[in-house]
C-alpha cells in the first residue's frame, strides 16, 4: 500500500512539474555567438553561447518594437541573463575563422519574467500616479461574398478601302483585268472594369479579446469592459460590415462615454481577415489578417493619439481554413496589442 501511495504521488509530482514547465512562457530566437580566439575550448564555446543570449535578447526587444525599453533596461537584463533567457542550444558545431569562434544557436526567451522586469519598472516610474484605466474595442471581420463585374468593353472599327488592279495577258494577246480590293482595318475602343464589390460579417471576438484582455493584464493597466464605460461595441461592427473603417460620429460617442467614465486610455483596432492560402512548409491552411490599431489619450483638454500600429500582416495556421482565421485573428490581435502596450510603456517611462 505504501508502495502504491509512493508511485501515485512521484506520478502526481511529474505531471505538476510538466505542468509548470509548460506554463513558461518561452519565445524562440536565433543569433550568433561571437568569441575573439584562438584556440577553442569549453571556456570560449560557453563565453560564444552568452554572447548570443546577449544578442538574441537584444534581437528579440528590437522585432517587438521595443528598442528603447531594452535600452533603459539593457543593464539589469544581461546581469541576470540566465533568467530572462534560461536555454541556449547550439544549432551546429561552429566554426574558427579570422581569429574569431561562432556559432549559431537558438535561444529561449522567458518573456514571463521580462513583462515583470518591465512592470516593476514602469511601477517604479510612475509610484505616485493613479490607476491606469483603460477599455478596448477590437473589431474583427471575414468577408461574407465577393459580388465580381465582367470588364465592360467599348470596340470601335475603322475600315480604310484601298484600291488595286491586278492584269495579266492570255494567248491572244488580249488583256484582262481581275480587280483586288485590299483593306485597312484599324480597332481601338476603351475597357471599362468595376470593382468587386464585398459584403463582411463581423467575426466572434471571444477568444481575441481574452488574448487581448490578457496582453494588457500582464502590463498592468485596469481593463475596463467597454459595455461598463457605456460604450456601445455594435456601432463600431455596423461600420465596420460596411466600410473600411470607423465613422467619426461613432468614434466621438466612444470617446465621450470613456471620457465621462473616468478612462484613460481607449484602444480601437480593425482585423480584416485577408488571403487563404496553403503553407507549402507544413500543407496546412493559412490564413492572412490586415490589423489597424491605435490607443487615444483621454487625459487632456483634446483627445491624442498616444500610439499606433499598422498596417501589418499577421498570419496563422490550421489543419482547415476556420482554425487557420481563428488562429490568424488571435495572432493579429495579440501582436498588436503587445506593440500598443510597448508604446504605451515607453511613454510612462519604462
Amino acid at each position: 500500500m505504501f508502495k502504491q501511495l509512493s508511485v501515485f504521488v512521484l506520478v502526481v509530482c511529474c505531471l505538476f512539474s510538466f505542468t509548470c514547465l509548460s506554463w513558461a512562457d518561452y519565445k524562440k530566437v536565433k543569433a550568433i555567438g561571437t568569441v575573439e580566439t584562438r584556440f577553442v575550448n569549453d571556456g570560449k564555446k560557453k563565453e560564444a553561447l552568452e554572447d548570443a543570449k546577449r544578442k538574441a535578447l537584444s534581437k528579440y526587444f528590437i522585432e517587438r518594437g521595443a528598442a528603447e525599453i531594452f535600452n533603459n533596461l539593457k543593464e539589469e537584463l544581461y546581469k541576470n541573463i540566465n533568467i530572462y533567457v534560461p536555454e541556449a542550444v547550439a544549432l551546429n558545431s561552429g566554426k574558427l575563422e579570422n581569429g574569431y569562434w561562432t556559432v549559431d544557436v537558438e535561444a529561449s526567451i522567458d518573456e514571463t519574467q521580462v513583462e515583470a522586469l518591465i512592470n516593476r519598472n514602469v511601477k517604479v516610474n510612475n509610484a505616485k500616479k493613479e490607476e491606469v484605466n483603460l477599455a478596448f474595442i477590437f473589431i474583427a471581420r471575414d468577408t461574407d461574398k465577393v459580388r465580381k463585374f465582367a470588364a465592360k468593353t467599348t470596340e470601335r472599327t475603322v475600315e480604310n478601302e484601298a484600291y488595286k488592279e491586278k492584269s495579266a495577258e492570255n494567248e491572244g494577246g488580249e488583256s484582262a483585268g481581275e480587280n483586288t480590293k485590299l483593306y485597312d482595318k484599324t480597332t481601338g475602343g476603351s475597357i471599362e472594369k468595376t470593382s468587386d464589390r464585398k459584403t463582411y460579417k463581423i467575426a466572434n471576438s471571444e477568444d481575441i479579446d481574452n488574448k487581448i484582455t490578457e496582453v494588457f493584464n500582464k502590463a498592468e493597466f485596469s481593463v475596463v469592459i467597454p459595455s461598463e464605460a457605456g460604450i456601445d461595441r455594435s456601432t463600431f461592427e455596423k461600420d465596420f460590415s460596411n466600410g473600411d473603417d470607423i465613422s467619426d460620429a461613432t468614434r466621438k460617442a466612444a470617446i465621450d462615454a470613456a471620457r465621462k467614465s473616468g478612462l484613460t486610455y481607449l484602444a480601437i483596432a480593425t482585423l480584416d481577415t485577408d488571403e487563404q492560402l496553403v503553407d507549402q512548409a507544413t500543407g496546412m491552411q493559412k490564413v492572412y489578417v490586415k490589423v489597424n490599431g491605435y490607443v487615444l489619450d483621454l487625459t487632456g483638454k483634446f483627445t491624442k493619439k498616444a500610439c499606433t500600429v499598422g498596417p501589418k500582416l499577421e498570419s496563422g495556421l490550421g489543419e482547415s481554413p476556420e482554425v487557420a482565421k481563428t488562429n490568424a485573428l488571435i495572432n493579429a490581435g495579440t501582436a498588436v496589442a503587445k506593440d500598443l502596450v510597448d508604446q504605451l510603456r515607453i511613454k510612462m517611462g519604462a
